[in-house]
């Protein structure tokens, strides 16, 4: 018997005998190394076959044929018994292949679940800065949105009062004119101070809160907030539920405390509008940069 084998399926020659599955396929040697294992049986002989083929003078008799039928039949179970047996050595071989390759799935499926768990165990706080690093830019926006918001309306309110309620244009050669809409101007009322009156007082009998008095500052740029008198008249709006959104559009929020955002007018310097609109010389203005007609800036309230 050779020490070396050759796969029946892919021809690979010089397997050594000892291997259970071809190196280049991985085919199972082992129910063919059963099969080179069985003996070689010989074929009929002159003496198995039946008495009417064989040559003349050379029939047997009886006896001696009987005993022959008899030491053959004994070896047809063994041959079925050794098929079976290859069978089931091979089902056995490719179901425990198949059991392996699954439970080394299984291994590293529990090898990458450790590796996961492992990895939420040792970094939650790199996981926990990430989020809190993305609620603060979020805040971070919605600051800078809420201030845009607020410029927008300041822009507004000081456009309403330059804009006049209608225009009229000539449409063409007919002379007919066409009526141009343009944002309502606000109602104003007016108002004849006492001299115990207050920028405070006026706004709350007028507006419902003293809070509000920057508006009344806003409609009232000359007065001087803090000697008013029955000289000083009033402008304050006729309609209330237009306050709340001025006085956001023209007010902010700068070290803890409220400013109001003023506009600058021809011929105004800073010691005149401190000397209007403030007590504390030192502690009014927000801006120390030269004043210019038109310019915004900010005046510290009380």
């Amino acid at each position: 018997m050779s020490s070396e084998l050759t796969c029946p399926v892919c021809h690979f020659e010089h397997i050594p005998r000892d291997r259970d599955s071809c190196p280049q396929c991985d085919s199972d040697l082992v129910c063919f190394k059963l099969l080179d294992a069985l003996p070689d049986f010989p074929g009929d002989s002159l003496a198995d076959l039946p008495k009417d083929a064989q040559p003349a003078g050379q029939q047997e008799s009886g006896p001696d044929t009987d005993k022959r039928a008899k030491s053959k039949a004994p070896g047809l179970p063994v041959v079925l018994v050794v098929i079976i047996l290859l069978i089931i050595a091979c089902l056995l071989g490719y179901t425990t292949h198949r059991f392996s390759a699954i439970q080394t799935l299984v291994q590293k499926l529990n090898t990458d679940m450790v590796l996961v768990q492992d990895t939420l165990h040792k970094n939650p706080t790199t996981i926990i800065k990430t989020i809190e690093e993305g609620t603060r830019q979020m805040g971070y926006l919605k600051k800078c949105v809420e201030e845009l918001v607020v410029a927008t309306k300041n822009h507004e309110i000081r456009l309403t009062r330059i804009i006049p309620e209608k225009t009229t244009a000539p449409e063409g050669e007919m002379g007919t004119l066409q009526t141009i809409n343009k944002p309502e101007a606000p109602c104003f009322n007016t108002y004849r101070a006492t001299d115990k009156d207050t920028l405070w007082t006026i706004a709350r009998d007028f507006y419902g809160s003293g809070i509000f008095y920057p508006v009344l500052m806003e409609h009232n740029p000359d007065i001087s907030v803090y000697s008013i008198s029955s000289r000083d008249t009033l402008r304050y709006l006729c309609d209330k539920t237009r306050v709340a959104g001025i006085y956001k559009a023209i007010t902010g929020r700068k070290q803890k405390r409220p400013f109001w955002n003023y506009t600058v007018r021809s011929g105004e310097t800073r010691k005149t509008i401190i000397k209007r609109y403030c007590l504390n010389e030192q502690d009014c203005l927000i801006e120390d940069n030269p004043l210019e007609p038109g310019m915004t800036i900010g005046v510290f309230l009380e």
